[in-house]
C-alpha cells in the first residue's frame, strides 16, 4: 500500500485515514481486554512490594494502577506498529520509540504510586503524558499518517480504561483487622502497646461489638495510620490476603496479642470480589 502523507487531501485519504483511526480504536479494546487478562499475574507481585511502605488497601490500589497503566499504553503502541507495517511505513523506527515510551511510562507510574500518589491520578496523568509524547516522537520518526491515525484512535480507549478503573477502585472490596477475645490462649507473640495508634483505634468504643463476642473490627481502607497497621500485622507473621488474587482465602494466618491484659486473636481480613 502507498504511503499516505499530509498532502493526501483527497477524499479517499481522508477516507482511509478514518478508517485507520477506527481500526486502532477497535484494536486497542480488544488488545486491553487481552493485557489486563495477561498482566493479572502482576498485581501480586507489585501488592507485595508495597505492602509495607503503603499498607493493604493502598497496595492494591497501586497494583491495579500498575495493570491498567500499562496495559493501555501497550494497547494504544500496538495497532500504531500495526498501522506502519501495512501503510509501508518503517514498523521497527515507530517500535522502537513506542516501546522507549512505554518504558518510561511504565517507570514514571511506578515510582508515582509507590511513593503514594492517588492511583486513578497516577493512571491520569501518565496516559496523558504518554499520549503527547507519543504524538511527537511518531512525528520525529517521520511515521505515516495511517500510523498516526492509529494512534490518536487508539488513544481514546484509554479514556475507556481509567471510567473502567475509577469503578474498579470505588468498589466495596477492602481489609479488616479484626481481634477476637482468645481467653483461653496461652501463646501471645505481640503487645498492642507495640502499635499505640492501630490499638487505640482498635479497641475503640465503635469498633467492638459486645453484641459479636465482643469482636473488635478495624477497616483499613481510608485509615491514616494503615501503612502502620500493615506493618504491625506482618512483623507478627500476618499479611493481608491480596483481595483481588483468584483463589485467596478471606484470611491469612492469625497471632495473639495483649491488650489491657486480654489475650486477643488477631487477623486480617480481606473482603470483595
Amino acid at each position: 500500500m502507498a504511503r499516505m502523507d499530509g498532502s493526501d487531501l483527497s477524499p479517499a485519504g481522508v477516507l482511509a485515514l478514518t478508517g485507520y483511526g477506527l481500526a486502532g480504536l477497535v484494536s486497542a479494546l480488544v488488545a486491553g481486554v487481552v493485557l489486563l487478562v495477561a498482566l493479572q499475574p502482576a498485581q501480586p507481585v507489585v501488592y507485595d512490594a508495597l505492602y509495607r511502605r503503603l499498607g493493604p488497601w493502598t497496595a492494591t490500589s497501586a497494583a491495579t494502577a500498575v495493570q491498567f497503566g500499562v496495559a493501555g499504553a501497550l494497547a494504544v503502541a500496538a495497532p500504531t506498529v500495526v498501522a506502519a507495517y501495512v501503510d509501508g511505513d518503517n514498523p521497527l523506527s515507530v517500535a522502537r520509540v513506542l516501546a522507549a515510551v512505554v518504558a518510561v511510562v511504565v517507570a514514571v507510574l511506578t515510582v508515582a504510586v509507590a511513593a503514594g500518589l492517588p492511583a486513578l491520578a497516577a493512571v491520569a496523568v501518565t496516559h496523558a503524558a504518554f499520549v503527547a509524547v507519543g504524538v511527537v516522537v511518531i512525528g520525529r520518526v517521520d511515521a505515516s499518517f495511517a500510523s498516526r491515525g492509529a494512534f490518536v484512535g487508539g488513544a481514546t480507549t484509554l479514556a475507556l480504561l481509567l471510567v473502567v478503573l475509577s469503578f474498579g477502585l470505588g468498589w466495596g472490596g477492602g481489609y479488616d483487622v479484626v481481634a477476637e477475645p482468645a481467653p483461653d490462649a496461652t501463646d501471645a507473640a505481640a503487645s498492642f502497646a507495640d502499635a499505640p495508634d492501630l490499638r487505640d483505634d482498635l479497641f475503640a468504643a465503635d469498633t467492638c461489638d459486645d453484641g459479636d463476642d465482643g469482636v473488635c473490627r478495624l477497616p483499613l481502607r481510608g485509615y491514616a495510620d494503615e501503612a502502620a497497621a500493615g506493618r504491625f500485622l506482618d512483623d507478627n507473621g500476618v499479611r493481608c490476603p491480596f483481595v483481588n488474587q483468584p483463589g485467596t482465602g478471606d484470611r491469612s494466618g492469625s497471632f495473639v496479642a495483649t491488650y489491657d491484659g486480654d489475650h486477643y486473636r488477631v487477623t486480617c481480613e480481606a473482603y470483595g470480589d
